[in-house]
């Protein structure tokens, strides 16, 4: 008897051990980059465009290394023994770690750097190793122009006066002339905008503050532009267009200072036009105009990505467009006509990198055309019959090219094989070997690389790409339940084809995974990287093929993975994977058995998010009602969990109000956990309650399924 008892002592401490282990797996995965050193190097250059010097090691053991492609050399900048040294002298007291207790640094005049530690600033003297401590900081000379109190400024001179709350000057996107004579400047304009209120419920005595969002099918904001001179005497309107309804970007100058450029994209996403104007007049003319049945810009477009859709050349811009199927590079002069198309690929150009009017290439990223997801770097010559892929290695590459045009860092990876950065020449060939990141306390917490997949979506037809994740202590002959992790939204992708995680979702799976779950995320038709097709597979009809292509997932790998528990599935997603997650719960319930549905978006929300996928309102009424997922309320067989912060304002906290309305006038149960305060990101003790409740709900209610 005793000895059973011993056993069962032992089998209990042997459980607990390892569950307590498989917790601070779980918690150091959720910072996973914390576990990973030298994952991309961040080059300084020095004057001549060719030498650059980065910071690697860990926080602990950095080094600052000097790289001189020319010699081909990479050499330590700093002795760190004499370094710590002198900086000893100075502190006190030693240095925190044992490499190089700073990253950043500048060279000044005297074959000195500056740089700061602990919060202060000292220059250490290159040939003696001396260092002067609290340096103070120099002022920088002629003002700037900055914009405060809805007003520009020049120093402490404010430039204009009639800025206004929701009526403001700002100097986002600003841009001077070539000549430096004149700026181009924007006033936002949100007085029509609906304002959201956000409640401090912090206090006993409540507060409200309004934000500008623009819901579908409301006001948007306008965007005036102007020109001012450099003494900031005169201002001049630039003709935009009388439409309200549109969406403007400055992208500056021409390169010989004549006309200010910018683009007009309507507010449907379906027409893209790029204007001139004269900075003396404010007239201004169409250069280029395209208009397509569905969207041109979207999300994506609208906040970061029109950036990369015009490189201003001497004579003239290059363009690009997805007239032909694939996102491609089309060559224009300044009248607007098109001088020649310069790619044709079967996948998509992500940006132009640069373009050397000079050497007459043209150098850019693109997915390649044997592995649509792996970004890789190209160039191809302005008479568009010499075309060269400059890197070779598998994986997606992130590139850092030289201001000279003549070298380039490229770092790449592959789920199962760490970042490796490489410096090469512009035709391709390899210098030398950079960096490789180092990957000793990920491989400490026992690591298995996660598992690439191809499955077909529900027409049977089309590819759809995503990674799977299992346990560290991973046994086939078991079964694990399953959790998806979902976004969805046709403005992104999720799946990593490199050895990072590049999103939350991802760093979130291979977390809980550890806990003893399958977990994996797919790439569904609507998303972005692919073809236009692609793309405009769910346009006009978000919430219809979505998780239909999610199930088809599923049961693919599950046919061939018996280890995987349909009995047991689960399913997570922030913001659209909120809205998604959801959607799946109510549109597959005798599938999705447990779902977390966090800040969930709507198609009532923001005008920028779903008009260019939807069209507006009034031209697709019945695609807004069948996307309304509190039509299926009454649909809800699982235990369902909402999170959503009080202050959201990218989805409002209406749209959780909303659909919990709607499922308590069904009848149907819920819960939620309310974060006060917290925006559409969570922060700090807040974000750690939402991972800890995450776990939490699918321990409880996924994993004691039957």
């Amino acid at each position: 008897m005793k000895k059973k008892i011993w056993t069962g002592l032992l089998m209990m401490l042997f459980l607990k051990s390892a569950y307590s282990q498989s917790i601070e797996r779980y918690k150091s995965y959720l910072n996973f980059y914390t576990l990973v050193s030298g994952i991309n190097v961040r080059p300084h250059w020095y004057k001549d465009g060719n030498r650059f010097w980065f910071a690697a090691g860990t926080p602990d053991s950095s080094v600052i290394y000097a790289v001189d492609p020319l010699r081909n050399t990479k050499t330590a900048l700093f002795d760190n023994q004499r370094l710590r040294a002198a900086l000893r002298q100075v502190l006190g007291h030693e240095p925190a770690g044992k490499g190089i207790p700073f990253t950043d640094f500048a060279f000044t005049a005297d074959h000195s750097v500056q740089f700061k530690v602990e919060g202060k600033a000292y220059i250490l003297n290159l040939d003696n190793f001396q260092i002067i401590a609290d340096v103070p900081q120099q002022p920088s000379g002629q003002p700037t122009v900055s914009a405060r109190d809805h007003n520009l400024w020049l120093g402490l001179t404010p430039l204009t006066h009639d800025g206004s709350q929701d009526y403001e000057w700002t100097m986002e996107d600003a841009a001077w002339s070539p000549g430096g004579n004149l700026l181009l400047v924007k006033k936002a304009d949100e007085r029509r905008v609906h304002h959201l209120p956000i409640i401090d419920y912090s206090t006993a005595i409540e507060t409200a503050s309004w934000v500008p969002y623009a819901k579908t099918g409301g006001a948007l904001q306008i965007t005036q532009l102007f020109v001012m001179d450099s003494k900031m005497k005169g201002q001049v309107k630039i003709d935009v267009g009388k439409d309200t309804a549109q969406y403007i970007f400055p992208l500056g100058w021409r390169p010989d200072g004549s006309e200010v450029l910018f683009m007009r994209l309507g507010r449907d996403g379906k027409k893209l036009e790029l204007l001139a104007a004269d900075p003396h007049t404010g007239s201004s003319r169409i250069i280029l105009s395209e208009q397509r049945e569905t969207f041109i810009g979207g999300l994506d477009f609208i906040m970061e990505n029109w950036r990369k859709q015009c490189l201003v050349l001497k004579d003239g811009f290059i363009w690009t467009s997805e007239r032909d199927g694939w996102k491609q590079l089309y060559w224009y002069d300044w009248s607007g006509r098109l001088i020649r198309r310069l790619t044709r690929m079967a996948s998509p150009v992500v940006a132009v990198v640069k373009a050397d009017e000079k050497s007459g290439w043209v150098y850019f990223t693109a997915n390649a055309e044997t592995d649509l997801y792996a970004i890789n770097f190209y160039r191809v010559n302005f008479g568009g019959q010499h075309f060269q892929k400059l890197t070779a290695a598998s994986g997606p590459h992130d590139i850092k090219f030289s201001p000279s045009g003549k070298y380039f860092l490229d770092t790449h990876s592959t789920p199962d094989s760490p970042p490796v950065t490489e410096l090469r020449s512009s035709d391709g060939g390899l210098v030398r070997l950079i960096n490789q990141a180092d990957t000793s306390a990920l491989n400490r917490t026992g690591f298995h690389a996660p598992e690439s997949f191809i499955v077909k979506a529900a027409d049977s037809s089309t590819d759809l790409y995503g990674i799977l994740y299992k346990p560290y202590d991973f046994d086939p002959g078991k079964k694990y339940p399953v959790i998806e992790l979902i976004y969805g939204g046709p403005f992104t992708n999720i799946v990593p084809h490199g050895f990072m995680p590049g999103n939350s979702l991802a760093i979130q799976a291979q977390a809980l995974a550890q806990l003893g779950y399958i977990t994996f995320l797919v790439d569904g038709r609507g998303t972005i990287g692919r073809s236009k097709g692609f793309q405009d597979a769910v346009y006009g009809n978000i919430g219809k093929y979505e998780i239909p292509d999610h199930v088809a997932a599923l049961k693919q790998l599950a046919a061939g993975r018996p280890y995987m528990d349909l009995k047991r599935v689960g399913i997570y997603g922030h913001s659209w994977g909120g809205y998604f997650a959801l959607r799946a719960m109510l549109a597959a319930p005798d599938v999705y058995k447990v779902g977390i549905a966090s800040a969930p978006g709507e198609l009532t929300e923001g005008a920028e998010i779903n008009e260019p996928y939807m069209g507006l309102p009034r031209d697709n009424p019945s695609g807004y009602a069948f996307g309304n997922n509190t039509h299926l309320a009454g649909r809800l067989k699982g235990k369902l969990l909402f999170i959503h912060g009080t202050s959201d304002t990218n989805a409002p906290l209406s749209t959780t109000i909303r659909m919990i309305d709607a499922l308590i006038l069904a009848g149907k149960p819920y819960d939620l956990l309310l974060l006060p305060g917290q925006s559409h990101f969570f922060q700090g003790a807040y974000d750690q309650y939402a991972n800890d409740a995450i776990k939490r709900y699918f321990e409880v209610n996924l994993r004691s399924l039957p």
